[in-house]
């Protein structure tokens, strides 16, 4: 997706904290309904984002 999109900008409300991952309420990318964002760790280890039904994972 890095060269079909531009980066997403948003101000993120934390919404809850666990082991598996972290939620925040993302507001500004699609008009003025919150989304869901989750910050969490793959089976491998490898972490990654959730926004929407897309998980991508981190870069360097």
């Amino acid at each position: 997706m890095k060269d079909l999109s531009p980066p997403l900008e948003a101000d993120l409300l934390p919404v809850s904290r666990s082991a598996t991952g972290s939620v925040f309420a993302a507001t500004g990318l699609l008009g003025d309904d919150p989304v869901p964002v989750v910050f969490a760790t793959l089976a491998d280890g490898a972490p990654c984002v959730y926004i929407g039904m897309r998980a991508t994972p981190k870069t360097t």
